[in-house]
């Protein structure tokens, strides 16, 4: 233990490390979007407070519904995970937190040992102390992938329903929500949109379950027809587009 906390990273790196941003063209009133340069990570990184409440329900709701209670782990979860470990004789993926997810994706990667699992527990309780839980959700929704190229919940929204966070209806969020237990499998561009669609329901109860939302808001959250965005996409503008982008390369 003493060997693998020498090998840690700096809690506080979780904060000021850079995080890779896609580049936007606009036009010149500043508010058409023309083009997006995406690289590996099409992130956009937004405030706290553009956040909607509906995504940050929603993902507690999915994920980790204890998060404002718990100094970073979730013990109940950890020893279901270890019972199951030891009847499957492997190591799973179980009773992780947010915090846990945080450190995962930002400075540990997923390599599944006991070891990372180790140094995931220690780093999820030194940042549970230097920073407040609000600036741990925030960094954790800017920061996870949520399939097809989105990192961060602004990119998640505009990937899949076309509209900036803030703009998501309930049903949306929970939709957008449900895919980061999985984000390839439950992609709704791939071959199980259904088995999405059946998870943001199951949200949804969790949500109307734990106070989140209203009986009506969940009746009509589950009656609300999706519609994603379509993945083929044209350039505005794009000999202005291009010439940008030669001007960037240069």
């Amino acid at each position: 233990f003493l060997y693998l906390q020498r090998t840690l990273p700096d809690p506080e790196s979780i904060a000021t490390r850079k995080v890779g941003e896609s580049t936007k063209i606009y036009d010149r009133t500043g508010e058409v979007l023309l083009y997006d340069i995406q690289g590996e990570e099409n992130r956009t990184i937004i405030p706290w407070d553009q956040i909607p409440d509906t995504i940050k329900k929603a993902t507690l709701a999915s994920e980790d519904s204890d998060f404002y209670n718990h100094k970073g782990l979730d013990l109940r979860g950890i020893a279901r995970a270890f019972l199951k470990d030891i009847v499957n004789l492997g190591i799973s993926q179980g009773g992780s937190t947010i915090t846990q997810q945080l450190v995962k994706k930002a400075l540990l990667g997923d390599e599944r040992t006991i070891s990372r699992k180790i140094k995931e527990a220690v780093l999820a309780i030194e940042i549970e102390r230097k920073f407040t839980k609000d600036q741990i959700f925030w960094m954790y929704l800017n920061q996870i992938p949520y399939g097809s190229n989105a990192y961060g919940i602004e990119s998640a929204a505009k990937a899949f329903f076309g509209k900036k966070a803030s703009q998501l209806t309930i049903a949306e969020a929970a939709t957008i929500a449900s895919v980061t237990k999985a984000p390839s499998y439950y992609s709704p561009f791939g071959n199980h949109a259904n088995e999405l669609l059946a998870r943001k329901n199951s949200v949804l109860a969790r949500m109307k379950t734990l106070g989140y939302i209203s009986d009506i808001e969940y009746q009509t959250a589950l009656a609300q027809k999706l519609e994603f965005k379509s993945s083929d996409e044209s350039i505005q503008a794009p000999h202005f587009v291009i010439m940008v982008k030669e001007y960037l390369s240069a």
